[in-house]
């Protein structure tokens, strides 16, 4: 049986924010103007009645259900794209809980909510988190852990898939495994107690025709003194498995190391299957040198950070948020892999998008 003494999975992780922010967290005060949102809505800027105006000019507040600083970082750059390029509103990245708890950030698209951490009151306009967190809202699966459900879930809304997401085996670039099929009679790590990373491997693996049993995950290495990257480079697994970003920092570590890694292909076929069974998880095509071990396109199965809207977000405003991402959003987020346009709705049912940004796709013959 996997067991990890280190990292508690994602769905139950505390939001770890840092000795500095913490300690500002404790006292207050200046926590309001690091953390625009963490308080509740910042003051709204004044709008001169007789200038001409878009009907929906004001602040407005992402909330972000966050696992890892990359995701926050997203987070605030969507934030800085839209103020910048979207006329006459100002939008604020918000962490509002100590949990990860995307349910509460989507209760808060249907209504005011108050803050786990200091009890005030905020409502988000827009949410960035993990598309199969959707998909269990609108399956009536996902729990808030402080406060009542999400009352209408067919009211929160897609406006679109940002970033992906991909499920990664990394063996040597010199493995003898090459394939999925190769993974059976090997030992593997899943460095961190990611109840996600697990199921969805085995689920993998049940798709390529494998039983999930025939590959060994270990754990239980000191990860105080050693990465868990070293764990592979010293031979002592074959197989690192990770869910992460396409480039990532732990492929980095690697190379960093002398190592050269190789990740897997993931046939479509493979993701079809995983697909059936929550199809939130689709086929990605990366592109030749964007993942070691490759010279051509390689194919992954990839799911989402992806953005979030009530059906009451004003469909004018939805339309121009939408096309602030798929046109600017990629020049200022270098290195991480964006959705194109084409990508967006990669498995998002047709009749879950927001109005406004269904009106933007059509007219990029996206949907």
């Amino acid at each position: 049986m996997y067991t990890s003494p280190r990292r508690p999975g994602r769905l139950r992780t505390p939001l770890i924010v840092g000795a500095t922010v913490l300690s500002v967290a404790l006292f207050g005060g200046a926590l309001h103007w690091a953390l625009p949102g963490l308080v509740g809505r910042s003051e709204p800027v004044h709008v001169d009645e007789d200038a001409d105006t878009p009907s929906y000019a004001g602040d407005y507040l992402v909330g972000e259900a966050a696992w890892g600083l990359s995701t926050s970082r997203l987070a605030r750059t969507i934030c800085e794209t839209w103020t910048e390029e979207v006329d006459g509103v100002t939008f604020s990245e918000q962490v509002a809980s100590d949990h990860l708890d995307p349910g509460a950030e989507f209760l808060a698209l249907e209504r005011e909510i108050d803050a786990p951490r200091n009890g005030a009151s905020y409502r988000n306009d827009v949410v960035l988190t993990h598309n199969t967190w959707y998909t269990r809202l609108r399956e009536g699966t996902l729990d808030v852990l402080d406060g009542d459900p999400v009352r209408e879930p067919e009211n929160v809304m897609v406006l679109g898939n940002v970033s992906p997401l991909t499920l990664q085996y990394v063996v040597g670039a010199d493995s003898d495994i090459h394939t999925l099929e190769d993974l059976a009679g090997t030992t593997a790590l899943i460095a961190w107690e990611d109840p996600e990373t697990l199921e969805l491997s085995d689920l993998v693996l049940l798709a390529a025709g494998l039983d999930p049993l025939a590959m060994d995950v270990t754990s239980g290495y000191d990860f105080d003194t050693h990465t868990p990257q070293q764990v592979l480079i010293d031979g002592d697994v074959d197989v690192y498995v990770l869910l992460d970003e396409v480039g990532n920092a732990e492929l980095d570590h690697f190379e960093r190391q002398g190592m050269e890694p190789r990740v897997l292909e993931i046939p479509e076929e493979v993701v079809a299957t995983v697909g059936r069974v929550d199809p939130s998880y689709t086929s990605l095509t990366v592109e030749a040198g964007t993942l070691p071990g490759h010279d051509g396109e390689v194919n992954m199965m990839a799911s989402w950070e992806a953005l979030y809207a009530h059906a009451d977000l004003d469909e004018d405003l939805a339309y121009e948020l939408v096309g602030a991402v798929y046109e600017d959003l990629g020049d200022r987020v270098p290195g991480q892999v964006t959705a194109t346009v084409e990508q967006a709705l990669s498995g998002v049912a047709a009749d879950r998008v927001h109005p406004g940004a269904a009106r933007y796709f059509s007219e990029r013959g996206a949907l």
